[in-house]
């Protein structure tokens, strides 16, 4: 118990919050990406072509607006402020997504996407700030955090398929709401740690 303790000890503050907000922040992308093909054809009737594009696209953007995420953190806002107001945006993406219409789903995709392309970079740079350039424990640290996004990852895949088996679709982004929603919670109650 003791070692434990004092390897504890060692893991600069906020490295262990930041973890449980990675498991979080994932869900919600975790949920898009098992299902929005799904949602698309059994639930607003898109057609396979239609929606295996709608599921390119939302990749496309993902990615891509993680540069401009990248770009904006740090220089005009702190990465804290940027996490917060990316995850806002997703919980208003998913909410809307949740909703079941079409125009819901445009645009939950728009907040979603925007949310997601602004805060991802954040988490990266947050953790890459409790470290100096040589401390020995900063790889552990990042695969800590990987770590937590492949646990939010499994949750959000592990409910999403049992909600798609009943086409619970409405179940299933609500749930990626709140996991968002448990993210924000997360960075505001521990916001002088990060």
């Amino acid at each position: 118990m003791t070692d434990l303790k004092q390897r504890w000890s060692r893991v600069p503050e906020g490295s262990a919050v930041l973890f449980m907000v990675q498991v979080f922040a994932t869900l919600g992308f975790a949920v898009l990406q098992s299902t929005l093909v799904l949602y698309c054809t059994r639930r607003l009737g898109f057609g396979s072509d239609q929606a295996a594009l709608m599921m390119g696209l939302f990749g496309a953007f993902n990615y891509g607006l993680h540069l401009f995420g990248g770009y904006l953190g740090g220089r005009f806002l702190s990465n804290r402020n940027l996490f917060v107001g990316g995850m806002l945006l997703q919980v208003l993406g998913c909410g809307a997504i949740a909703g079941g219409t079409l125009a819901g789903l445009y645009w939950g995709l728009a907040l979603f996407l925007t949310g997601s392309g602004l805060n991802v970079t954040c988490l990266n740079m947050m953790l890459t700030q409790r470290f100096a350039p040589e401390d020995d424990r900063r790889e552990a640290a990042f695969l800590w955090n990987y770590a937590g996004m492949n646990v939010g990852f499994f949750i959000g895949f592990t409910v999403a398929g049992n909600y798609q088996l009943e086409e619970a679709y409405s179940t299933i982004f609500w749930f990626a709401t709140v996991g968002n929603a448990m993210a924000i919670v997360l960075a505001l109650v521990f916001w002088r740690t990060l």
